[in-house]
């Protein structure tokens, strides 16, 4: 049986941030919660868990309720890491076009060895 840890830990390895990972796993572990309900569980500052969210919800890994009061839930795994992997990749293309724009462009200019 994979404990909590190894659990975050392979989120880590998959290329979110240990707070993402942390507060994700904690999200799909205990359900929907708020930013103070996770800064208290997650023994640390709301500031902190609010970026960390921010940045969960621009990786589609969380999303918000329509609730009154704020309460974040974590998208299904599956999901969560094929939105992360989509990003990567598109990421990786886009640093394949560079290395070809910069070869390109160092056939044009002389370097001294």
């Amino acid at each position: 049986m994979i404990t909590d840890n190894e659990f975050t830990r392979r989120l880590i390895g998959f290329g979110i941030s240990k707070k993402e990972a942390n507060l994700y796993f904690h999200l799909l572990k205990y359900g929907p919660k708020t930013p103070s309900l996770l800064a208290k569980s997650l023994n640390t500052y709301r500031e902190d868990v609010h970026r960390t969210l921010n940045s969960l919800i621009a990786k589609d890994m969380v999303r918000p309720s329509l609730n009154v009061h704020a309460v974040y839930v974590a998208v299904e795994l599956d999901n969560a890491l094929e939105a992360v992997l989509t990003k990567q990749e598109s990421e990786l293309r886009e640093m394949e076009m560079r290395k070809r724009e910069l070869h390109e462009l160092s056939k044009q200019q002389r370097f001294e060895p």
